[in-house]
């Protein structure tokens, strides 16, 4: 009878011995949203458009570099939020830079996969951003101060990752 118990003690000692061997595999943790796309970002095209109308900028042309940059900066403020700041600096007539900057505070980072997020500003997709890249879009109405016609203006920044 003793051997038996020895015999069944030592089966459930290798059987345990088992499970939390392989009870313990790795696993991967993933970084938060916003430490996967924190950054500054150069941007490539700048795309304006009027009541469906499209002009877009290739701001990678030398000679549109020369006279035009744009910069994002994003920076984490939780998990899922960042803050971007983003500046648009443009030669005047004189040859001086002139810079404006606006900062986009709080954006929250929603999951598209394959790495990519949905940039939402209090609920309003605003972009996309992810895998080195981010894209900015803006729509807003504008009224001629002299004509009164209004226009729908839709702003499109598309930007990559600095290395």
């Amino acid at each position: 009878m003793k051997r038996f118990s020895n015999l069944f003690l030592g089966s459930i000692f290798a059987l345990l011995s088992a499970a939390m061997l392989f009870s313990c595999s790795k696993t991967t943790v993933e970084p938060d949203p916003a430490d996967q796309v924190i950054g500054s970002y150069n941007g490539t095209t700048y795309t304006e458009s009027i009541n469906g109308v499209a002009q877009s900028i290739d701001l990678t042309n030398t000679s549109i570099k020369e006279n035009i940059t744009i910069e994002m900066s994003v920076a984490k403020k939780s998990a899922n939020i960042v803050n971007i700041v983003l500046k648009i600096s443009q030669r005047d007539s004189t040859g001086t830079m002139q810079s404006y900057t606006e900062t986009y505070d709080s954006i929250e980072l929603k999951a598209l996969g394959s790495g990519s997020f949905d940039m939402l500003s209090v609920g309003e997709t605003i972009g996309q951003i992810g895998n080195g890249a981010i894209k900015l879009q803006e729509t807003y109405t504008d009224t001629d101060a002299t004509t009164g016609v209004s226009a729908q203006v839709t702003v499109t920044i598309a930007a990559a990752k600095a290395v």
